[in-house]
Formats: C-alpha cells, structure tokens, sequence
C-alpha cells in the first residue's frame, strides 16, 4: 500500500534538481528517510523498499529485461545494484 508521505516526497524530489543531488549523496535508505523528514516527510527506509518492489512488479516484462541489463528506467529516482563482496 502506497505511503502518502512517500508519494509527497518522491514528487517533490523528481521536480527538484538540487534534491535529486542530495539524494544520491545518502548512502543508504534510512538515509533517504532521514533527509525526508528533514522536509516535513514521514516513512522509513522499509517504506522505500516497499515502494520499490511495487514499482518493479507493476513492470512489464520489456522493462524487467532492460532493468536487468542495467538499463535505467525512467521515472525510477535509484537503481538497485548488486555490489559481490
């Protein structure tokens, strides 16, 4: 189920440039969460996960093959990357 402070916020950084750069200095999704509520929104680094894995389900099975290509997709505000430690 969608949050609807996530929702606020997710707009809010795809309508500002100077956010988008802030979000990709946080190293991770509470970090994210964080910078949230910063700006008067509440939801945590789950609620971006969720939201997230959502968003993937609703893809088709073209987006999915160029989502695992490393292709970014657009309206996507992160890619999820498998880092081999």
């Amino acid at each position: 189920m969608a949050n609807p402070q996530l929702e606020s916020f997710l707009a809010q950084a795809k309508a500002d440039p100077a956010l988008l750069l802030r979000l990709q200095a946080c190293p991770n999704l509470d970090a994210i969460a964080a910078l949230g509520l910063e700006l008067g929104h509440s939801f945590t680094g789950i609620d971006l996960v969720r939201h997230q894995a959502e968003a993937t389900l609703r893809l088709g099975e073209e987006e999915l093959a160029a989502a695992a290509a490393g292709v970014e997709l657009q309206g996507h505000l992160w890619l999820m990357r498998i880092i081999w430690a």
